[in-house]
């Protein structure tokens, strides 16, 4: 996957955990817990197509993906760049 590609998917993963806060404020559930639950697949997409070392599926690896992830202070691109590259890793 391309890092551009991978950059649009991160936007768009920030915007589904916007939306899922927004919408357990509102009603208490998030998109999980109703018919919306497949959005989930941009977060599988995304760890499927970075580097090996995050697409393991080991708890503490899945953590430092997490954490890279929903890192925002770092811009979709940065994150996208670690996360296809592999250049955070846990030792």
């Amino acid at each position: 996957m391309k890092k551009q590609d991978m950059a649009l998917l991160i936007e768009v993963e920030d915007t589904l955990n916007d939306m899922d806060n927004a919408l357990e404020q509102l009603t208490g559930y998030g998109h999980a817990n109703g018919e919306f639950v497949k959005l989930d697949n941009v977060f599988n997409v995304i760890q499927n197509n970075s580097h090996k070392y995050y697409a393991d599926k080991a708890e503490d690896k899945t953590q430092l993906f997490m954490s890279i992830l929903m890192g925002r202070e770092k811009t979709p691109e940065e994150r996208a760049d670690i996360l296809i590259n592999g250049t955070v890793r846990l030792e």
